[in-house]
């Protein structure tokens, strides 16, 4: 591992990048080759300072670590593991284990295939892992998501449509009913971005609140008839436009075809699929999955695992 001159890809050519399982597995194959890969990807440290004398630090082989490797200081006798300060610290699984369940996770493979693909046995070791890229889903999330809408370059309205869904309302075995979650989104035409935030109820005075913090004044906001959307017009002395499709009637205003709410339909009908394959009982965990479809959805039609490397690279500054 040629850490100390190798040298290492800047954020926008990262971001850039699309990798094939076909492609990575001989990229990271020899232990000392996926160790210059997550170096090149600043998700390793490329070089490192001797922490009691300021000298370069350089790398050696041992024998008491998975890794087979870490810094070592020649002039004082200092030392370091490699993964120190890294997304990787503390972690017992090999670094090819977790940049393959990386990778997999990021193309939302299931759980089972991860664990059969990277030799893991305990399923938990795989759920805290799904959960750690998560976190840096939700990270990004909070970080960059921000407000929909407002006026584009041409000055105009840019259109958001909005709605609301309960999520997994149903019986237990038992006979017990399961609580559910509303959901409250919106999707911004065009460019797809969207939000998804759990609400406690459907009420006007809530729905107004969302709306506020996730739309920019000046959009043109589409709905369907519910009764509580009635007055988004005059929110803030009219800082929105609003159209409304009642669905009773029709789907598409027959007199104009600009007036539906079918890309936040299918923004529904997309992520209940991907929350009911992955929803289980936690219901603390729910607001992590409302934010992986968000962090899943803003990167569609681009690399998710060079994404996820961007996203934990911004944590993890090594």
């Amino acid at each position: 591992m040629k850490c100390v001159t190798r040298c290492v890809a800047v954020a926008q050519a990262i971001s850039m990048e699309t990798w094939t399982l076909r492609q990575l597995l001989p990229r990271i194959d020899r232990q000392e080759d996926c160790m210059d890969f997550l170096a090149e990807r600043r998700l390793l440290a490329n070089a490192v300072v001797c922490g009691v004398c300021g000298q370069p630090a350089s790398l050696i082989n041992t024998g008491d670590h998975a890794d087979g490797k870490r810094w070592s200081c020649r002039g004082c006798g200092w030392r370091q593991s490699l993964r120190y300060g890294s997304f990787f610290a503390g972690s017992h699984l090999t670094l090819w284990q977790i940049t393959v369940c990386m990778y997999m996770w990021a193309h939302d493979e299931p759980q089972d295939r991860i664990m059969h693909e990277i030799g893991v046995t305990r399923r938990a070791t795989i759920i805290d892992w799904c959960n750690f890229f998560r976190d840096e889903c939700e990270n990004w999330v909070e970080v960059n998501s921000g407000e929909i809408g407002g006026i584009d370059d041409n000055g105009d309205a840019v259109v958001v449509e909005i709605d609301e869904t309960k999520y997994f309302h149903r019986k237990y075995h038992r006979g017990q009913w399961r609580e559910g979650h509303w959901v409250f989104g919106g999707i911004e035409r065009g460019s797809g971005r969207c939000f998804l935030v759990e609400v406690a109820d459907r009420t006007a005075a809530t729905l107004e609140r969302e709306i506020v913090r996730h739309i920019l004044p000046g959009t043109h906001i589409v709905t369907d008839g519910w009764a509580p959307y009635a007055r988004i017009d005059r929110i803030r002395g009219g800082i929105y436009t609003h159209d409304v499709i009642v669905h009773q009637q029709n789907f598409v205003d027959p007199g104009d075809e600009d007036v539906h709410t079918q890309n936040v339909e299918n923004m529904w009908m997309r992520a209940k699929r991907k929350l009911r394959r992955q929803f289980g009982t936690s219901r603390e965990l729910f607001p992590s999955y409302l934010h992986e479809f968000v962090w899943r959805n803003s990167f569609r039609g681009r690399d998710p695992f060079s994404g996820i490397i961007m996203c934990i690279g911004h944590s993890y500054v090594v």
